[in-house]
């Protein structure tokens, strides 16, 4: 055993009070790792990735566990270190409660099965282990960190929460951040912030709430928001108890109940401090990691990033010579077979730049046989409408590209597109390029139809995980071990910054035809994958691919907008305003910036003493949902939230829209995004259109102002109806729910009769039916749903019971869904589209919950968006087979927007609606009817 793996086995009592040494003037930095709650949250943050070696054991978690290491040693540069673990015998806290951490699941197997290399890695870096039978490794933080305290400034590496109650004067929270090597350092006045009590409270707060991840009961309906209150107001749970006659009845009551258990409760939570360590501050000295066990390691488990940052973090290491030459002498050499080759794409590329119409020809004749060729243009704008053509790159073979100079050249662009027009527009010749959209959209400016899409590197590595990073340059470096030239790089920066038009041909063309030939490659790997998913590679040429080109066509197309009656909205909803703020004043009795959280907050919880709900950076929270908890405590709140609503509604959309005409068509643009959302939902951008509110008055303003785009023309407007209940019914097979859709009743009003045992169906009673009905899908629980309906949480909890056991089809099929997610590490839409959910298995309850919610929506909800995907898909190909002159314009949420003739609508109606039938069969809907509801008007509201 190493002199730093120190293992403390002691037969007898582990407990002494701990006499603290003398402070020192200059404290030295002590850093105390959590040792398997870091590695817990390495595995799962990793675990989607699937980093295996090459004979398939699993790596990710001692990757990101290194990761963190490596991160404490390069920022921190620490005197001291420690890394503290869990025993396997039960502790002092399982023989006070025998139920404690009895929900617990063991740990997952390739976790376990790392635990090892994370030892031997420990012993390699020279940092010791501390283990005592029968304490947790929060008991032997808590007592280092109060013997060191004195001596030294500690910092304890942990993402538990728990561990806040050590904090103190000299001691700190280091919290790994949203990026797995990020560390947020959390001190007294973080802590109190954050959790709304200070460190010396923090027991008293984990005493009345429990701990659910540890199986620690608190007070039945105190949570961390009432705990919080509570002791801000009392100091401690001791006065608390004191003034149980001041406290409400429902929480006097809790309390009472719960009294008997207090005293076994704080035991429970408090961290010990108080145990026999034999450790002295020169055992846990830093020193440099011991290369020849840590290189061998290293490689054994082909951690390559990790040894390429080695002598960045310990840079004397390098300082010896003979060290560096032994890591980097041969292409064998330890550090030369592990550091990640990120390199230049030109280098050893072909890559030429064509300037003539004799080239251009000689090129173009080359490529008459090509099976397929890379495409991507260089401009001068994102803004399509406003983008100049500064040439175009195309690729047939990996490491091979020609950039086809359209300016500082000899070539009329005019005359050399049109020679490129019959290569471009060949429909038998497949298109790649990293979001072909932007380039279809520019080329349709010049009269070109970029197509057919053959694929698009950007959709596939969105298909293959939706929540990577999707540009080019993150692709080529994570997939191909390329560094490439930025945009910026090119052109430079600042007043420096040089015009497209105006950068060398041949600088220009290597930075082109890298990004041509660089999507090239990537097909070739992303092919691959696919190939070996199916199921995904049928979404990618099936459903994602084919979109690109009708997403083009929308956005091109645009809308037109009756800009008048926007300017007659404004003024109404302005003047509604006016008077709203004036009725605020004078419920507030002064005036002040509602606009201004700042003074909203003194106004609300200083002058009218209302109470607080949330805090926040800057002071309490004053946004929607505090609102609205305060709404029945004064009226002046109801006005706030309606405040709210028309100045968002007046300054998003109806003010705003007309600023965002284009000035060259007349027309608004949106831009269609297939690949931001987790789900595979589409959003808009500029403007996004899908948060138009459908049922308020000003909402159906805003939607009466989308107009076609001749008095003689019509919009066509078709929406599925209650698409994701049927989709629900599908997936679970519950007969019930399915036989109600065969029999065309109003969905809300079976379940209605189903939960409240009735024929006679009241308007709320279906109100309530249909908010039981959606929520289910979102994972609705009795909290949610008595707040959402208004009832109590126990005739929440009634519904809910009533309809779990008329649908257990349901319930069972989401219950599943969560166990698969679990097990897989993703959930799946009927076509098999992924979304990989790596916090189903957090050991965080509250994060394991909104996982768990995600789990059970997301094959809902994906599955709605491949259904409107493949519509959409359908209609434009029906559309251009039929020779209609009928365009298809906008799609929201479930709904389609067409623009349309007198001749066309009627047949048109028919086509769209068999279509989106049509999109949800091939999308897996075989046992449940699906239904279109179509429309036509003058506007987009009457449309609807």
């Amino acid at each position: 055993m190493s002199r730093k793996q120190l293992d403390f086995f002691h037969s007898g009592s582990a407990e002494r009070a701990v006499a603290p040494p003398k402070p020192v003037a200059e404290k030295p930095k002590l850093i105390l790792i959590d040792g398997m709650a870091m590695l817990y949250r390495a595995f799962f943050a990793l675990q989607r990735a699937g980093m295996t070696s090459r004979d398939g054991k699993p790596t990710g978690a001692v990757y990101g566990f290194t990761s963190a290491l490596l991160k404490i040693f390069e920022t921190y540069k620490p005197d001291y270190l420690a890394a503290a673990f869990d025993s396997r015998e039960k502790t002092f806290r399982h023989h006070l409660y025998p139920l404690y951490k009895a929900n617990r699941s063991a740990p997952p197997e390739d976790l376990i099965s790392q635990l090892d290399a994370v030892f031997e890695l420990l012993a390699a870096f020279d940092i010791p282990l501390i283990k005592i039978p029968g304490f947790e490794a929060d008991d032997l933080i808590g007592t280092a960190a109060r013997i060191f305290q004195p001596e030294c400034a500690v910092f304890i590496v942990t993402p538990d929460k728990d561990l806040a109650q050590l904090v103190q004067d000299g001691v700190s929270i280091l919290r790994p951040g949203k990026n797995q090597n990020e560390l947020e350092l959390l001190g007294r006045s973080e802590i109190a912030e954050q959790f709304g009590v200070p460190p010396e409270r923090f027991t008293d707060l984990l005493t009345l709430t429990g701990d659910t991840s540890d199986n620690i009961p608190g007070a039945k309906g105190i949570g961390p928001k009432t705990a919080a209150t509570l002791l801000g107001k009392y100091d401690s749970l001791q006065n608390i108890y004191l003034h149980l006659g001041d406290l409400s009845p429902k929480n006097r009551l809790t309390l009472e109940e719960f009294q008997p258990q207090l005293d076994l409760i704080k035991q429970l939570v408090t961290i010990r401090t108080d145990l026999q360590i034999d450790l002295t501050l020169k055992e846990l000295a830093c020193g440099s990691p011991d290369l020849t066990l840590l290189l061998p390691l290293l490689n054994k488990l082909e951690l390559k990033t990790v040894i390429g940052r080695l002598p960045v973090v310990f840079p004397k290491l390098m300082e010896h010579a003979s060290l560096e030459a032994s890591m980097h002498d041969g292409p064998d050499s330890p550090l030369a077979a592990a550091e990640p080759e990120l390199r230049s794409p030109r280098t050893g590329a072909d890559y030429g730049v064509i300037t003539t119409e004799e080239g251009l020809k000689a090129l173009i004749n080359s490529l008459q046989d090509a099976p397929r060729i890379a495409v991507d243009t260089e401009t001068t704008s994102l803004n399509t409408f406003e983008a100049e053509l500064a040439g175009i790159s195309i690729s047939t073979e990996a490491r091979k590209a020609r950039f086809i100079a359209l300016a500082n050249s000899s070539l009329n662009p005019q005359s050399a597109l049109e020679l490129l027009r019959p290569l471009l527009e060949n429909p038998e010749l497949p298109k790649t390029g990293q979001n072909l959209k932007y380039d279809i959209l520019v080329l349709k400016k010049y009269g070109i139809d970029l197509t057919p899409v053959g694929f698009d590197t950007m959709l596939a590595s969105y298909v293959l995980d939706p929540e990577e990073k999707h540009n080019l340059d993150d692709l080529a470096a994570r997939h191909l071990g390329y560094k490439t030239t930025t945009f910026e790089e090119l052109t430079g920066t600042g007043k420096a910054k040089l015009h497209i038009f105006d950068v060398e041909p041949e600088q220009l063309s290597d930075y082109a035809c890298q990004d041509a030939d660089l999507a090239l490659q990537l097909e070739e790997i992303f092919r691959k994958k696919l190939e070996g998913e199916k199921e995904l590679l049928w979404l990618c040429e099936h459903i994602e691919f084919p979109l690109v080109s009708v997403l083009a066509a929308m956005e091109h197309a645009g809308i037109c907008i009756d800009t008048p009656h926007l300017e007659k909205t404004s003024e109404a909803v302005g003047k509604e305003l006016e008077l709203l703020t004036e009725k605020i004043y004078a419920a507030s009795g002064a005036p002040f910036n509602i606009d201004s959280p700042k003074q909203l907050s003194n106004i609300l919880f200083n002058v009218l003493g209302l109470p607080t709900k949330k805090s926040t950076k800057t002071g309490f929270s004053t946004n929607v949902e505090v609102l609205e908890e305060l709404a029945e405590l004064h009226p002046v709140v109801a006005s706030l939230l309606e405040y709210r609503t028309l100045q968002k509604l007046k300054t998003t959309y109806i003010d705003a829209l007309p600023k965002i005409v284009n000035p060259l068509t007349g027309r608004l643009h949106t831009s269609f995004n297939q690949f931001i959302t987790a789900t595979g939902r589409l959003s808009s951008s500029n403007p996004n259109l899908q948060n138009i509110p459908i049922r308020s008055p000003l909402g159906k303003e805003i939607r009466r102002a989308f107009i076609p785009s001749s008095p003689d023309k019509w919009l066509l407007s078709a929406d599925y109806s209650q698409i994701e209940l049927r989709i629900a019914a599908e997936i679970s097979g519950d007969p019930q729910l399915i036989e109600a859709f065969r029999n065309r009743e109003d969905i809300h009003t079976a379940t209605a009769r189903v939960i409240f045992g009735s024929d006679e169906i009241t308007p709320d009673m279906r109100r309530k039916a249909k908010e039981v009905n959606f929520g289910v899908l979102y994972g609705i629980m009795p909290f949610g749903l008595s707040k959402r309906l208004n009832i109590p949480r126990s005739e929440a909890i009634a519904i809910i019971d009533t309809y779990k056991a008329k649908y257990p089809g349901l319930f069972l099929a989401l219950q599943e869904i969560i166990e698969t997610g679990k097990k897989d590490g993703y959930v799946s839409t009927l076509l098999g589209r992924r979304r990989y959910i790596a916090d189903l298995n957090s050991r965080n309850s509250n994060i394991q919950k909104a996982a768990e919610r995600a789990a059970m929506n997301t094959p809902i909800q994906g599955t709605a968006a491949d259904i409107i995907k493949c519509a959409m898909n359908l209609c434009s190909e029906r559309l251009r087979k039929n020779s209609m002159r009928s365009v298809m314009l906008l799609q929201v949420h479930d709904e389609l927007l067409f623009e349309t003739t007198d001749e066309e609508k009627e047949p048109l109606a028919d086509l769209i609606e068999e279509a989106m039938i049509d999109a949800a069969i091939i999308c897996g809907l075989k046992n449940v009817p699906v239904e279109v509801d179509t429309g036509i008007g003058k506007n987009w509201l009457d449309a609807h």
